[in-house]
């Protein structure tokens, strides 16, 4: 005699005109219990446990998720107890420790991942109750840690993986994704991944964490979310020796074959869901550039590394100048590093003086010297496309004092520029030394300096040494987290310049908004916004950044603006700031109701 088993799940979302969210499905007993949305664990009540078949199946008390998220806060701290005593061991060194630390983070991040799994209503009520101290283990720096480790620690699998044997059936597989009407999509090729370069399947780490952000920080809803991974192979000697690596076992595709990949998912994407937002994540700089440009008015989609990171690092400068009392025309901008984040930074320093300052584009962009491992671009080498907007004319170097025009080094750049600001985009840990750092104060009064890179193992430079070397007169903010430190006896809190004050609040405004693309002006505006709700007193203690508590009242601020931006050049409907907060999910166990 055979066993019979319930396999179909059926799982509805309706929401009212006041955005009251109710649960519909025909799922009970474990099965309830194994479905990460439907799951509450103890919270159940006992009505719930009687009509969903519950009852034997968790045990008879009934918690409130206030409860259940002091429970989850305790097993995370757990997991640091040893971290905790080894802080006060003299004999500990700095190197040790560090390590002891990165073991103890990728421990909670793999706990986090676990209970996102398990119960998802509950991980982001936890997270967005300590979302200062979670933020750093669901995304940078700890993410970058996952990503390596992804082959070897995923036990569940969230999110969709098309590879080249998978693509002719792409619309099959968004069929059979767990949500149906997805509005938000955050895709990755997994060739660019933070500081890291090609990390193959793993990558897909990144697309789950900055999901996780959306939610967290502008409050959409889980179920609208699709994470993706487009594994066109990996040319990472490590993963195609792995025996355990779970992706396509190939080298990249490239050239023709990569780009109708590209084109075939785009299509499929397309049809399947006409107006999701695609948020392009960790392509690798030519590319990354190439489908920015070539899909954005096709389909409603953005780079975050590529626009994300200049709204945001124009907003830490634009709080900068605050202090420093000049205005953005006056200044002169190194930026090392020309990836897709070093040229997204260029690009929005221009696309600001050009709009707010009336400089033409070629003023614009000789205000602005960009390096990359061959030294300072400029007019006389072979550069790709994504460049050459910022080629240095030789008219302008070629008075500089340099040991080989062919290639001008950060310190050469720094001594004839003479800039204002210096940006690290290059993943080089320690490029900003104590010559560059002294050669920026000896040629500016208050320089700002911004070591951008992530994670912490790739920053130019640390805080530390910053302020040692500029002797306090540096301006700084980073890319990851710095823990408060000590300068002349004064506490120093470092401004992390994080795309999660930019990405959550334009991705909202975007998918509310249902415009057609996103207006660039749009990475200018939000820039603004950020900075004016960056406190007074943050900016006047050389903190340049909010804090990530203000993230809602943040992402509904740029929300608006990103609305307004588009509503003005698409006639697309207009919103306001209360309307927008009033649409953003927080978590909470939503209503459950039976049907057949």
């Amino acid at each position: 005699m055979g066993v019979k088993f319930k396999m179909k799940i059926k799982f509805f979302v309706e929401e009212d005109e006041e955005y009251k969210i109710g649960f519909l499905t025909n799922a009970e007993g474990n099965d309830v219990i194994r479905t990460p949305l439907l799951n509450k664990g103890t919270a159940f009540s006992q009505g719930e446990r009687e009509e969903f078949q519950l009852n034997g199946l968790i045990p008879p008390h009934v918690l409130k998720i206030d409860q259940q998220i002091e429970k989850v806060y305790q097993r995370f701290l757990r997991i640091g107890t040893n971290l905790d005593l080894c802080k006060s061991c003299s004999r500990l060194d700095r190197k040790t420790f560090a390590l002891l630390k990165k073991n103890v983070d990728i421990a909670r991040y793999n706990f986090l991942r676990d209970l996102q799994d398990r119960n998802e209503i509950l991980f982001y009520a936890f997270a967005y109750r300590y979302l200062e101290e979670i933020i750093p283990i669901v995304y940078t720096p700890t993410v970058g840690d996952a990503v390596l480790r992804f082959s070897r620690d995923s036990a569940r699998f969230r999110g969709i993986f098309i590879s080249p044997s998978s693509i002719d059936t792409a619309n099959s597989i968004f069929n059979q994704f767990r949500f149906k009407q997805p509005n938000i999509a955050v895709i990755t090729d997994n060739q660019g991944i933070l500081g890291l370069g090609d990390q193959g399947i793993g990558g897909m780490n990144i697309p789950i964490g900055k999901l996780a952000l959306y939610v967290l920080g502008a409050g959409i809803r889980p179920w609208e979310t699709m994470p993706i991974s487009l594994d066109v192979g990996t040319d990472n000697i490590e993963d195609l020796e792995d025996p355990y690596y779970l992706g396509y076992k190939s080298g990249r595709l490239r050239d023709k074959e990569y780009v109708e990949f590209i084109d075939r998912f785009v299509n499929a994407i397309k049809e399947k869901f006409p107006d999701i937002l695609i948020q392009w994540e960790d392509f690798s700089r030519q590319n990354a550039f190439t489908i920015l440009d070539k899909y954005r008015f096709k389909v409603l989609s953005f780079n975050d590394d590529i626009q994300g990171t200049g709204s945001v690092a124009l907003a830490g400068i634009l709080n900068a100048i605050r202090l420093t009392g000049d205005e953005l025309d006056d200044l002169n901008f190194v930026i090392y590093g020309a990836g897709a984040g070093g040229i997204g930074i260029a690009r929005r320093i221009a696309a600001c003086l050009e709009s707010n300052h009336d400089l033409s584009s070629k003023k614009a962009c000789n205000r602005i010297a960009v390096l990359d491992s061959q030294g300072l671009v400029t007019e006389d080498k072979v550069l790709p496309d994504y460049k050459k907007s910022f080629k240095f004319s030789k008219n302008i170097f070629r008075k500089w004092d340099v040991e080989d025009d062919n290639h001008i080094t950060l310190l050469e750049t720094i001594n004839n520029f003479h800039p204002n600001v210096l940006i690290g985009a290059s993943g080089k840990f320690g490029h900003f030394d104590k010559n560059i750092l002294e050669a920026m104060v000896k040629n500016c009064e208050k320089p700002i300096i911004f070591p951008l890179s992530n994670p912490t193992v790739n920053s130019e430079a640390t805080p530390q040494d910053i302020y040692r070397y500029t002797k306090g007169k540096a301006l700084v903010a980073t890319g990851s987290p710095y823990d408060l430190f000590q300068y002349n006896g004064k506490n120093i809190r470092i401004g992390q310049g994080n795309n999660f004050f930019i990405f959550p609040g334009v991705g909202f405004g975007a998918i509310i908004s249902k415009g057609s693309h996103i207006c660039d002006s749009v990475f200018t505006e939000v820039a603004f916004a950020l900075s004016d709700l960056t406190s007074e007193k943050l900016v006047r203690n050389g903190t340049l950044y909010p804090s990530f508590d203000d993230i809602r009242n943040i992402s509904a601020n740029l929300a608006l603006i990103t609305t307004k931006q588009i509503s003005q050049e698409q006639g697309t409907s207009d919103f306001s700031l209360e309307q927008i907060k009033s649409r953003m999910w927080k978590p909470s166990y939503q209503k459950m109701s039976r049907i057949e």
